[in-house]
């Protein structure tokens, strides 16, 4: 069940820019909602893609900017702005919404249209850009080297992301067992990952 209405889309991320920004800040920290899931079932009736992948070692930096309002549009249902003055005091623009991008290559797939071999394109929020790191608080990134279970959400123009970067990825240890991250309290096993796939 989904606890949260926010989540990533396809070039709109919902950030919270949480450190002062000044020409001696070296790391920015952002803080994002996300929907919450209560069970293996929901994380798998959520992703239109769920693989078993290991990351490359291959990673870019990249950038999402949320589209502006349409300055020429007049109805404010489709520009709030509509009709305002222009105000010689608005704030300045926050942080760029920057993503890393890991390539992983598909081990095994348990729900959508992917195959074993394939290498995929999936963006977290964070990276260094610039000289500046920037963080998403409360979360742990992807490593490279590690085999993962993702459940992902796809696009068509975009690399996908994870439902939730704290419930949507499982380390895939090498006794072929699932570890949650720190903050995810739902277990997966096995005869849950059988019975779920199955259903595609």
């Amino acid at each position: 069940m989904k606890a949260a209405i926010r989540r990533l889309g396809v070039v709109a991320l919902a950030a919270l820019f949480l450190s002062a920004c000044s020409a001696e800040d070296t790391t920015v920290l952002y803080e994002a909602d996300y929907p919450a899931y209560d069970s293996a079932d929901a994380l798998f009736a959520g992703s239109k893609l769920v693989i078993e992948g290991r990351l490359t070692g291959l990673k870019r930096v990249m950038t999402e900017v949320e589209p502006e309002d349409d300055a020429t549009e007049t109805d404010p249902q489709l520009n709030p702005n509509a009709g305002a003055t222009p105000d010689g005091a608005t704030p300045p623009a926050g942080p760029p919404t920057v993503m890393t991008v890991s390539s992983v290559e598909i081990l095994r797939v348990h729900k959508g249209l992917a195959r074993v071999g394939q290498v995929i394109q999936v963006k977290e929020l964070g990276g260094t850009l610039d000289g500046v790191t920037y963080e998403e608080a409360d979360t742990t990134p992807l490593r490279s080297g590690v085999t993962y279970m993702l459940f992902l959400e796809t696009y068509p123009d975009s690399p996908a992301s994870l439902l939730n970067p704290e419930q949507a990825k499982y380390v895939v240890t090498s006794a072929g067992t699932y570890s949650a991250m720190p903050e995810n309290s739902i277990k997966l096993d096995d005869t849950d990952v059988r019975r779920l796939s199955v259903k595609e």
